[in-house]
């Protein structure tokens, strides 16, 4: 049991690092990062692959993430996809994660979920969730699947008047600027919707003498401290730090004190 808590926060940590990437960057403190500059045209070519680690180990799960155009106009498709290698593959009987986000393309840029899709393999179990967004009638449709069986299935309402998203479509938002302009100094507490509801990710740009793990984030990385509930990851304050390179991509980041473990790591390739 202690090994699959484990493996589930490598997990989870890969989808940390993805959903606070800041692809495209204001230059200037003082330009603005608007959806509608920007819009989808920052993703051409967007296809990334990482390696993750903890203690001794640098490789015990490898992940990719992409977006794609699908043959419907203003609809686009969000992938990201995990599994473990070697020894941790396994010790998890051959885990891996698939997460997928069919978006609709707003008029001022920005992306609205209209399907969220979370597949984990294990053992040879196939488990499926889906979440259908229905933004007129204010709810979400939740299905759940085993081996592409449907066993259950509930309406979940959605409360407030904004649009919550899924994961992957709240990262694309937040890279195009939905949410204001990234740059250090910035404070983001951002609406995440899932099964139980809405909850919060608190994200927050550093500067300078607030960065930590100085021996691993060099000194030229854009740093971001994210904050989660604790008990997503088994930490112990739920807090992760990502480091961004010169093209504003994720080149690493840790998930501190999970429990049981220490430090997780994480590298692009």
């Amino acid at each position: 049991m202690e090994s699959g808590m484990k493996y589930r926060a490598i997990f989870l940590f890969i989808i940390a690092i993805i959903v606070t990437a800041p692809f495209s960057v204001a230059a200037d403190k003082g330009e603005a990062n608007t959806v509608a500059d920007h819009g989808v045209d920052i993703f051409t070519d967007y296809d990334f692959d990482y390696d993750l680690g903890f203690l001794w180990l640098d490789k015990v799960a490898v992940a990719n993430f992409k977006l794609q155009e699908s043959n419907t106009p203003d609809v686009y498709i969000a992938s990201l996809s995990a599994k473990t290698v070697g020894l941790a593959a396994k010790l998890t009987g051959n885990r891996q994660q698939r997460y997928v986000s069919m978006m609709q393309l707003m008029p001022d840029g920005s992306f609205r979920s209209m399907r969220h899709t979370s597949q984990k393999f294990k053992n040879g179990i196939d488990r499926t969730k889906v979440y259908l967004f229905n933004y007129d009638k204010r709810e979400v449709t939740y299905q759940y699947f085993k081996n592409n069986k449907h066993i259950s299935e509930e309406v979940i309402e959605i409360e407030g008047g904004g649009t919550p998203g899924d994961i992957l479509t709240i990262f694309f938002n937040l890279v195009a600027g939905a949410y204001g302009p990234l740059e250090v100094g910035a404070h983001y507490e951002v609406s995440a919707f899932d099964r139980d509801g809405l909850g919060t990710i608190q994200i927050d740009f550093l500067p300078s003498a607030q960065r930590p793990k100085k021996h691993f984030f060099a000194e030229e990385l854009l740093m971001c401290k994210v904050v989660v509930d604790q008990e997503v990851f088994d930490t112990k304050d739920g807090v992760i730090y990502i480091g961004y390179n010169e093209k504003r991509r994720p080149d690493r980041g840790v998930v501190t004190d999970i429990i049981g473990m220490g430090d997780v790591r994480g590298v692009m390739k």
